[in-house]
């Protein structure tokens, strides 16, 4: 669970600067009202996070489809977020049949200004939103079935976590293994003719999805005016933005500890390819070290 709007944020309220790869940097005022309405309304910004992931063109169409909404619901947000400055729209033309729609940067920055009152009143607006959304959600994920599974500190053996679909195979695949081993152990215990070393237990595992994922999460970041530049260095240069998806597979198994020729051998790669992408991934985090590459890795 967690909010629509998610922020890692300082303290105070802010202006919004934009950094993009594609576009140069560029600053509006959170105070202004077309943006104000954008980050106000929680959907808008769920559905202007689905184009900042795919980085691509869509359709009023598409998005609809990718976000579950009437067209009409998406076009309302689409409309709100070029508005906004948030979104790129490209007319049709006769090699393009629809209008297009694009996210106009690749990452955000909210950058706040304790002495402006207007950016104070437009952060307390937007602290509520989303302290109510939050609210609003668990009350939701509460009342649902299957809700009584969440217990606090995993009491009774139980936890509720979030799983890839890949990783839910996976513990299912595990469940069924400990099955069978409970089963054959339960026929030893059975068939053995002294008895007094074996004991009744009572063992519960289960895997059930609680209810369908919630749309994703508008991503962005507020930074005190005085460490922005500092602080945007820091999180554009995280090993996530700065290596290949390979790279960044094998850089987690180097921090795990795994030697190169075990990695090699879990990724199906050769000792060499391995041995060259861990100098590359080395050179482009800037360490030289097991303990340097864990401190990189955490930054994110």
């Amino acid at each position: 669970m967690g909010t629509a709007l998610r922020c890692v944020r300082d303290s105070m309220p802010w202006t919004l600067d934009i950094i993009s790869h594609s576009m140069p940097d560029s600053q509006l005022q959170l105070n202004d009202p077309a943006m104000m309405r954008a980050l106000l309304d929680i959907p808008t910004m769920q559905r202007w996070e689905i184009l900042r992931r795919t980085q691509r063109s869509f359709s009023a169409d598409e998005l609809a489809s990718e976000a579950k909404a009437t067209l009409e619901e998406t076009q309302r947000s689409l409309d709100l977020l070029v508005k906004a400055q948030l979104v790129n729209l490209k007319p049709a033309s006769t090699r393009m049949r629809h209008i297009t729609y694009r996210a106009a940067m690749e990452r955000l920055f909210l950058r706040w200004d304790r002495r402006n009152p207007d950016d104070v009143a437009a952060w307390r607006a937007v602290e509520e939103l989303m302290r109510s959304h939050s609210r609003r959600i668990l009350d939701e994920a509460m009342s649902r079935p299957g809700a009584e599974l969440f217990m606090p500190k995993n009491f009774g053996g139980s936890i509720s976590v979030m799983l890839s679909d890949e990783d839910a195979t996976k513990v299912r695949e595990a469940f069924r293994a400990a099955y069978a081993v409970l089963a054959e152990a339960d026929q030893r215990a059975r068939a053995r003719t002294d008895s007094s070393t074996c004991n009744p237990y009572h063992v519960a595992f289960d895997l059930k999805r609680l209810w369908e994922p919630q749309p994703p999460m508008a991503e962005f970041f507020v930074l005190e005016t005085t460490k922005l530049e500092e602080d945007r260095k820091v999180l554009l240069s995280g090993a996530s933005k700065v290596l290949s998806p390979r790279e960044l597979q094998i850089a987690k198994l180097l921090e795990t500890g795994r030697s190169r020729p075990a990695i090699a051998a879990e990724l199906g790669l050769t000792p060499n390819t391995v041995a060259s992408l861990s100098k590359i991934i080395y050179r482009k985090l800037d360490v030289s070290s097991r303990a340097e590459l864990a401190a990189r890795m955490r930054i994110g």
